[in-house]
């Protein structure tokens, strides 16, 4: 394991915080940061890492994007011909990324003053769960017993993606007994980024992330670890789950324009602006056109979709003659065409507003969508009706929340736009009562839904059920997407008395290397 992820936590950013009057600002000790001051830097780093690398690939690989060829010369090519090695940089910048943001989480709820804030240490443990879930989604093993312990150990094992996912649900039941059993000295105030301190706000979260958890395991046939899902999933038949009462959890710690790195990340990342309304984002608004396959089943001209437009398409996608026209991934140059031909996004990326373009880097950000709640209590009914019921409802509320997401309302041509988009999406293949089934119609609005605020969730799906059929960019050098990634070939070169030997090859084929809830 990388040396930095064990130490970058010493010196901590805390930007947002204000350290203690009798510790040095410069070089403050761990055990002097207090949990409170960890909270605010370890859930924003976090966010930044959900909406970077392995969010651009997730869309990238779910073919909802492609890159502009009529600007770039070759964008995308090491996405679309499946370069999958221990040097892929998408990939290590996840993984790195991703330890360094979780190893504030650990800080918060090992921190040696953790009694007097046991719910500081509760959110921590929930958004650790949340982040380690998409390391074993996309890698497999990994560590995480003995990590996140600095100099102490620089070289941890690997842990079996499926002690891991174990662990991980009993962290969350240890935060939320802590929520409604522990009575902090110092409870969570205005450094939590996300509900400001609303604790009941913050067992929903637990309890949906918990549902996540759970429900990738269903095609798992090992029968302690069914024994244990079923268990667990006992335990939230009455629970309460992010809903549209309670809005989607955002996250928000004073996004602004002043410059770059004060933006919030998806836009920085994405948008047309880069900041003030200075500079056009060629690496990211310029670099990502609307794919030809997506641009098809939001227009509805896709089998799967017939003659049914999606009523957010003009909203999420700019029109071009009336209509989406996409990209086809790896296809060369159309004669005739240039970058005015194909749809860009839309939404937040560029949006106008009285002829103006509106600069958005002040929007919140996204944790859970209440669309990704709805849609998860959707699945949980389908795959487990003893337990929880009204898929069909979840569904729908889904689909309503996620055209109130996008800011789809009535009109006078159309009072009713979700019943009418659901009613004639119904009988088609992705439609509630389609061929495909009711998991594929609830994957095919995962993907619509999430695509703007986290698509990994959508790709990990889709390894899992095979929905929505994605098809290979023409440039694939790969009979498939790949399963998972490689690890970093700095795990190779430090730890590499531990970290499991993966090949290229092995991303391709299911196997031991397969994370354990896709084995079959």
């Amino acid at each position: 394991m990388k040396k930095y992820i064990y130490i970058a936590f010493a010196t901590l950013s805390v930007v947002s915080c204000k350290l203690d009057d009798n510790i040095s600002p410069n070089d403050p000790g761990v055990e002097q940061v207090t949990p409170d001051l960890y909270l605010s830097a370890a859930q924003t780093s976090n966010y930044n890492v959900e909406v970077g690398d392995i969010f651009e690939l997730s869309n990238v690989w779910m073919n909802n994007w492609a890159g502009n060829i009529y600007y770039f010369a070759s964008p995308y090519s090491a996405e679309y011909q499946l370069q999958v090695t221990s040097a892929f940089a998408r990939g290590n910048n996840f993984w790195n990324n991703s330890y360094t943001a979780m190893a504030r989480y650990a800080a918060i709820y090992n921190n040696p003053q953790v009694d007097k804030y046991p719910h500081h240490a509760a959110i921590a443990k929930i958004l650790m769960a949340n982040s380690m879930q998409y390391i074993v989604d996309f890698y497999g093993d990994a560590p995480f017993s003995e990590a996140f312990k600095r100099e102490a150990n620089l070289t941890p094992k690997y842990d079996k993606g499926e002690d891991i996912y174990r662990n991980l649900v009993v962290m969350i039941n240890e935060a939320t007994q802590a929520i409604d059993n522990a009575t902090p000295l110092f409870p969570v105030g205005t450094e939590d980024e996300i509900y400001a301190g609303d604790m009941e706000k913050w067992k929903k979260l637990a309890n949906t992330i918990k549902l996540r958890i759970l429900l990738r395991q269903s095609k798992v046939t090992d029968p302690t670890i069914r024994a244990f899902v079923q268990a667990q999933l006992q335990t939230l038949q009455t629970a309460s789950f992010i809903s549209e009462m309670d809005g989607d959890a955002t996250i928000n710690p004073g996004y602004n324009n002043s410059n770059a790195a004060q933006q919030n990340p998806l836009i920085r990342n994405y948008s047309y602006l880069i900041f003030d309304q200075s500079a056009i984002n060629t690496n990211g608004y310029r670099l990502i056109d609307l794919s030809s396959h997506f641009a098809g089943l939001l227009n509805g001209t896709d089998p799967k979709t017939a003659g049914t437009p999606d009523t957010r398409r003009g909203r999420m996608y700019r029109a071009v003659g009336g209509t989406l026209r996409g990209i086809t991934q790896g296809e060369g140059q159309i004669a005739g065409a240039t970058e005015a031909s194909f749809s860009r996004m839309g939404w937040k990326f560029y949006e106008v507003a009285n002829g103006a373009i509106v600069e958005n880097s002040n929007i919140d950000g996204y944790i859970m969508t209440v669309a990704e709640s709805e849609l998860l209590q959707a699945e949980a009914a389908e795959l487990y009706p003893a337990i929880f019921t009204n898929a069909v409802g979840h569904y729908n509320q889904a689909v309503a929340s996620s055209f109130r997401f996008f800011g789809v309302v009535p009109t006078q041509t159309n009072p009713t736009p979700v019943e009418t988009y659901l009613t004639n999406l119904s009988t088609k293949p992705y439609g509630w009562n389609g061929a495909d089934g009711h998991i594929a119609a609830i994957q095919y609005q995962r993907m619509i839904a999430l695509h703007y605020v986290k698509p990994q969730e959508t790709y990990v799906n889709y390894l899992k059920t095979g929905y929505p059929v994605t098809p290979l960019a023409l440039t694939a050098t790969q009979p498939n997407k790949p399963w998972r990634l490689v690890y970093p070939a700095r795990e190779y070169n430090t730890n590499s008395a531990n970290v499991p030997n993966v090949t290229q090859a092995d991303v391709f084929v299911k196997n031991q290397f397969t994370p354990f809830w896709n084995r079959n």
